[in-house]
């Protein structure tokens, strides 16, 4: 499949492509290595959560100057503590086998209804979200899994624009391995990926954003790779990139 970009007025660095089919898989690696030793530590984690919420209770308003300092140490450690948590948690979505649904899904439908149910948080953060729509094939798939992989690129692209800018999606025919497909863009205007990350983004713990945990697009790749399809990648640094779910269309294997 041959994905266009234009060029923005005024860029001089030009656009680099990344197509993920490229990618070998990893995933049995992984889960093998890693899946007991999170469970593992799952456990403790937890108990370390609900033990530092239970300190701080007690703690109460703190009045001393001691205490403050107590009070603001054991909110830091509750933090640290839950954001482990949410690691661990993303690990295991992305070793667990999937149970997909197959259901017949409405490409369109599905993405406004990821844009609507998001709009209001996008906002906040100075992103403007621009959908077009487009009568396009329905697709054979997880409609919640499908759900999960478009809204993990939209905030892939609203992390990449800090100071805020424009996300603009669109759902469109193309061909795919020969046959009828359709593709979900989703085109931000950020930082853009350097031409030698690309190859290594969809890999787990590779973040080009800061406080990511580089498990979201290995996540999505694996999603779009269950339902037949891959993800393509283009970028240009200081202007923004662009990422497209392609997915072959109903009937179309």
């Amino acid at each position: 499949m041959a994905v266009r970009r234009t060029k923005r007025k005024g860029s001089r660095t030009a656009v680099k492509a990344f197509d993920a089919s490229q990618l070998g898989n990893w995933e049995q690696d992984v889960a093998s290595l890693a899946g007991m030793l999170v469970h593992e530590v799952k456990n403790p984690l937890s108990t370390l959560n609900i033990s530092s919420q239970l300190l701080l209770e007690e703690l109460g308003d703190p009045e001393s100057p001691r205490d403050h300092r107590t009070h603001r140490r054991l909110k830091t450690m509750r933090s640290e503590i839950q954001r482990i948590e949410r690691i661990v948690s993303s690990f295991l979505q992305l070793t667990r086998p999937q149970q997909m649904h197959r259901d017949s899904v409405d490409v369109s439908r599905l993405v406004e209804d990821v844009i609507s149910r998001n709009r209001e948080a996008i906002e906040l953060e100075g992103v403007n979200v621009l959908f077009q729509p487009m009568e396009v094939p329905r697709v054979a798939g997880d409609e919640s899994l499908l759900h999960q992989a478009v809204l993990n690129l939209i905030l892939n692209g609203c992390s990449a624009m800090s100071e805020g800018g424009e996300l603009f999606i669109r759902v469109l025919d193309s061909t795919y391995r020969g046959g009828s497909a359709v593709v979900i863009e989703i085109t931000d205007t950020g930082v853009g990926i350097a031409e030698e990350t690309l190859p290594r983004i969809f890999r787990p713990y590779v973040s080009t954003t800061e406080g990511g945990t580089g498990l979201g697009l290995p996540t999505t790749l694996r999603i779009i790779r269950l339902h037949g399809g891959t993800i393509l990648v283009e970028s240009e640094q200081g202007q923004g990139s662009r990422f497209s779910i392609v997915l072959p269309a109903e009937g179309s294997a």
